[in-house]
């Protein structure tokens, strides 16, 4: 059963809404249209709870003190939580689409407080590029390009919740070529992944992660090979922001349903459309510059071939010639996980087998 079968129950979602709304603030109905969505975009903790409270109330029937709202909501089972995040969207995003950005902002800064995409993403780059340089003297900087880093929304798209992700065009094909190469890594050398000796030892109030590589002997051809492959996308992804960068500004909405739920990818090709579309008219500003992914899945496929052959001669290269016994010198590390971590990882891994 996929979402378009499954009966939704949106006036019930809507009414909730309102009575979350209300219980944030009785006179919520009584202010301007800017003052609600205002309101809707800076709840502060307190506001946050009593919303929550409401929403789990009526959209499922759990009744909860506002000491326990955190546990319920992610006490909440998957199958429900489409519907409870449509009614929160409705009782915090902005705009015409009731975008909301489903990412952590600065204290005292909302949605609001930026126009286009441009100023936001804009911003964000100077932020990662300071703490970046913070935490890594050696870091030279990167230039800005537009959306280096995958972000979440959700939003109404003809009336229906949606997720969405916000991302680059280079920086997804830059995923695509990743992904498929990878695989042909694990083709080209085979290997898994199995506990060392100090998995889960004790150390520090916490536990080792000491996960190592089993690669039937080629252990070292293999830390070559993807050490190349590193270095080989780092080079392409820039050489993609710079070409992509003269690109016509488009944008390409791509279906990618997860899990039983409509999710799309947002793709710009480049800064100039991120400079023409505003955060409240969203959609209506994406139209214009609205491309089908299929113009540039041509040029996808390129790089995925151009990728997969490096690979291939690369891998090639380092079997007749590479020196295993030769090692290089790396910094170890040590991965120290919290118990209630390490149990989550464990959970994780489990899941996926």
């Amino acid at each position: 059963m996929n979402r378009k079968q499954e009966q939704i129950d949106t006036a019930k979602i809507l009414v909730a809404a309102k009575r979350a709304l209300i219980a944030a603030d009785a006179e919520y109905f009584s202010w301007s249209t800017e003052q609600q969505e205002r309101f809707r975009a800076t709840l502060d903790h307190d506001a946050r709870g009593r919303v929550s409270k409401v929403l789990l109330e009526s959209v499922l029937g759990i009744q909860c003190t506002l000491d326990q709202v955190d546990e319920a909501w992610n006490s909440i089972p998957p199958d429900k939580l489409y519907q409870m995040n449509w009614a929160s969207l409705l009782a915090h995003g902005i705009g015409e689409d009731y975008i909301y950005l489903n990412e952590p902002m600065a204290k005292d800064f909302s949605l609001l407080d930026f126009e286009t995409l441009f100023e936001y993403d804009c911003k964000n780059h100077l932020y990662q590029e300071e703490v970046k340089s913070k935490d890594f003297p050696e870091y030279e900087g990167a230039a800005y390009h537009g959306w280096s880093y995958p972000t979440w929304i959700r939003l109404l798209m003809d009336d229906q919740f949606h997720y969405g992700t916000l991302i680059s065009l280079a920086q997804y094909v830059m995923y695509e070529i990743e992904s498929a190469g990878n695989d042909h890594i694990s083709a080209l050398i085979p290997h898994d992944y199995v506990e060392g000796p100090d998995n889960d030892k004790e150390v520090d109030g916490g536990f080792l992660w000491d996960i190592q590589i089993d690669a039937g002997g080629l252990e070292g051809q293999l830390d070559e090979l993807k050490s190349r492959w590193r270095a080989y996308q780092r080079t392409r992804s820039a050489e993609l922001e710079e070409i992509f960068n003269h690109y016509p500004a488009a944008v390409y909405i791509q279906d990618n349903n997860w899990d039983k739920d409509p999710q799309k990818h947002f793709i710009f090709s480049n800064v100039e459309v991120l400079k023409s579309i505003r955060w409240r008219h969203f959609l209506s500003d994406c139209a214009p510059f609205t491309t089908t992914p299929k113009t540039f899945e041509p040029e996808l496929k390129r790089e995925i071939d151009q990728a997969i052959n490096w690979l291939t001669e690369n891998h090639q290269e380092i079997m007749e010639n590479f020196d295993p016994k030769v090692v290089k010198l790396q910094k170890k590390r040590k991965v120290i996980f919290a118990p209630e971590a390490l149990d989550d990882l464990n959970k994780m891994l489990d899941d996926e087998s």
